[in-house]
């Protein structure tokens, strides 16, 4: 499993850039649209950050990846099942993505990465559950700990890019 650990947060940074590089332009264009379509999600619309912001929060959220992975370094069993775990929440993370796409039917950006990310993601996670000796019970407290985690995080990321794009209008 050692040897699985950094193509995390490889993986992230290869999705997340997709995001990074089509997220504005991607929005300026859609944004009406999608809020007009799904009225529940226009919220998400109202407070567009900045190309700048957004990267803000992907750089939070890289940090804690390579946080995690050097932990895991210890072999530690908690870290060891917290990195599956995180790992499991990211391929979620990607079919979510998926489904945002097949749901509004547009290119969304992170889909053209989640489709490449999921399948290497999924053979990397059923390896690395084929070599460890964690019980399915410990894979799922684990990883649902990691999902709830990441949205909590990811409330944090986005308050952060909104703090950091009202500087930026200073």
């Amino acid at each position: 499993m050692n040897h699985y650990i950094w193509l995390l947060p490889l993986l992230f940074v290869f999705h997340d850039f997709e995001e990074i590089i089509g997220m504005r332009a991607w929005t300026a264009r859609n944004a009406a649209d999608i809020c007009q379509r799904f009225p529940r999600f226009a919220f998400i619309f109202k407070s567009t950050t900045t190309t700048e912001g957004f990267a803000l929060a992907v750089a939070e959220e890289f940090v804690l990846l390579l946080i995690i992975c050097g932990v895991t370094f210890t072999g530690i069993r908690a870290f060891n099942l917290l990195w599956l775990g995180t790992f499991i929440a990211f391929a979620l993370h990607l079919v979510v993505h998926i489904g945002q796409a097949v749901v509004i039917r547009k290119y969304i950006p992170a889909l053209a990465t989640s489709i490449l990310v999921l399948p290497v993601s999924l053979w990397l996670i059923a390896d690395c559950i084929r070599v460890s000796n964690f019980s399915p019970i410990e894979i799922t407290i684990y990883s649902l700990a990691a999902v709830v985690a990441v949205g909590a995080n990811l409330l944090l990321a986005h308050w952060l890019a909104r703090k950091f794009n009202e500087w930026l209008a200073l």
